[in-house]
């Protein structure tokens, strides 16, 4: 189902677009009654045929009938495509139940394939809603880095500017160190000189 940004189709593409949507409903048909033909029926490649057909019928009718309603808005809301769905689903059941159930059947297809409509278009535009605001939600933080802000908790998250920071001032604090014992070097090396040249006066005055 197309979201609200559709543009009206020409003839060629809206036509090509039903005989593919209605393929795929006709595949899916033959896969769901050959397998059902096998269970049920003596002649599963009838039934799995009779399926498809139907199903391809119900899907290329609805289809091109959606796509020609939705073709005369200029700018459909999401209304607009409830109704065209609603629209498209009545018709295509009224199609099918007419040629392969019988005039008896058409009312109830009628009824059951529009509120079918109806409710699948519903269930795509909650479905688009809530991805499309998921897409513009900022991104959830993980359970971890909850419980690192929680304020039960010992440990805190930092961002990466705080963390910046205090790599800065870790390192500020070791470059302080490293003065200090820098300076306490130079204070060794002086009173080691100063008791070497107090060694060397008080030599001469030993040896008189």
């Amino acid at each position: 189902m197309e979201g609200m940004s559709e543009k009206p189709a020409g003839a060629p593409p809206m036509l090509l677009s039903a005989l593919k949507f209605g393929a795929a409903c006709g595949a899916a048909g033959l896969f769901v009654g050959g397998t059902a033909g096998i269970i049920r029926s003596k002649t599963p490649i009838l039934f799995s045929i009779a399926s498809g057909s139907q199903c391809f019928a119900l899907g290329f009718t609805y289809m091109s009938v959606r796509k020609l309603a939705i073709s005369q808005r200029d700018k459909p809301t999401r209304n607009d495509y409830a109704v065209a769905s609603t629209i498209a689903g009545g018709c295509s059941g009224a199609a099918v139940a007419l040629m392969f159930r019988g005039p008896a059947n058409v009312i109830p297809g009628t009824i059951m394939w529009s509120l079918f409509g109806f409710l699948g278009q519903k269930g795509y535009d909650a479905v688009d809603a809530s991805r499309t605001e998921a897409a513009a939600a900022p991104p959830r933080e993980n359970i971890f880095k909850r419980m690192a802000n929680s304020k039960w908790t010992p440990v805190r998250s930092l961002s990466d500017e705080e963390y910046a920071s205090m790599l800065k001032e870790k390192l500020f604090k070791v470059d302080v160190e490293i003065a200090l014992i820098d300076d306490r070097l130079k204070n060794l090396e002086e009173e080691t000189k100063q008791k070497k040249g107090e060694v060397a006066m008080s030599t001469p005055e030993d040896q008189k």
